[in-house]
């Protein structure tokens, strides 16, 4: 996987968010909070999940981005792990986004594959 440039927009005060920022930092990305204000400049988004299950807050951003058809990636920490890997590296290929947001569910930060995937990826 290649490197990216891109700033990567967690929203603030959520257990996902505090599970995945120190792994992002470490990696020399740019994280920043997010907030609704910022919907209008996110070109990309990032939707972690367990088997297709979402909190309400999470399901109602997702509609929201597909409904203004910005970029979305879905991984599914319950399917496989190098191709989740290798699909999050040619989203960010194939769509040149700079300013992505991650979402995931409260309940992912506990989720034993979520750790696997901070250790590996390479954005």
């Amino acid at each position: 996987m290649t490197p990216h440039d891109s700033t990567i927009y967690l929203q603030e005060k959520t257990a996902f968010a505090a599970s995945i920022r120190p792994s992002l930092t470490d990696r020399g990305l740019v994280t920043a909070p997010f907030d609704d204000s910022q919907i209008e400049y996110i070109d990309g988004v990032v939707l972690f999940h367990d088997n297709h299950n979402f909190d309400k807050s999470v399901a109602e951003l997702r509609d929201l981005f597909e409904n203004r058809q910005v970029g979305m990636h879905k991984i599914d920490l319950s399917g496989t792990m190098n191709v989740a890997l290798s699909h999050l590296s040619l989203f960010f290929d194939r769509t040149k986004c700079k300013k992505v947001l991650f979402l995931g569910s409260e309940s992912l930060k506990d989720h034993p594959k979520l750790e696997i995937f901070k250790e590996k990826w390479i954005l």
